[in-house]
């Protein structure tokens, strides 16, 4: 039986080594990377499936942060007020109610009147935030474990050496130098 050693090789380039083409299309069109990488494998999948999945974890985990901080830019003040004209001094420290609408006090024209979009409650607040944190954060591990399979799948047809912690700091702290480096060994 004829066992062959196999040397596993370096990847060509460095991980923040930079060209134009590698580093503009991981930054800006990341899923087009990802699908192109993934669809090049050993089982010619689609390609339109991957970019699908990619774009549809990274625009959710987008969505899921503006929500956030929409929720914190419209939380209601601390303090419930009958009317926002009687505190110009401390005008956006107050919130009232008007028809059952919480209504954050804003200056206008130099009076403190109540604001005509709905602020949202504290506790509301929070408790969304919660979840749009959890569901954001499970988006961003599915991203993870995205570029680290097809870390995995060029290191095994390129035969490149390495090792696991290396792969993960490399996808997590950062997945498009990580994606470039991966795109140029193609």
């Amino acid at each position: 039986m004829d066992y062959n050693i196999i040397n596993k090789g370096e990847w060509t380039t460095h991980l923040c080594d930079c060209d134009a083409e590698s580093c503009f299309l991981s930054c800006v069109v990341p899923c087009h990377v990802y699908a192109k990488i993934k669809s090049l494998g050993k089982t010619k999948s689609h390609y339109c499936i991957h970019l699908f999945i990619y774009m549809f974890l990274y625009l959710s985990i987008q969505q899921l942060w503006y929500s956030i901080q929409y929720l914190n830019t419209n939380e209601c003040p601390a303090n419930l007020i009958d009317n926002c004209i009687s505190v110009l001094d401390t005008c956006e420290d107050y919130y009232m109610m008007e028809d059952d609408v919480r209504s954050a006090c804003v200056i206008k024209n130099n009076i403190c009147v109540y604001d005509s979009t709905e602020c949202l409650s504290h506790k509301m607040v929070n408790h969304t935030s919660l979840y749009f944190f959890i569901f954001s954060s499970l988006g961003y591990t599915g991203l993870v474990f995205l570029h680290y399979t097809i870390r995995n799948q060029i290191k095994l047809k390129q035969t490149i050496g390495g090792n696991t912690v290396e792969d993960v700091i490399a996808v997590v702290c950062c997945p498009s130098c990580g994606l470039a480096q991966e795109y140029r060994e193609l």
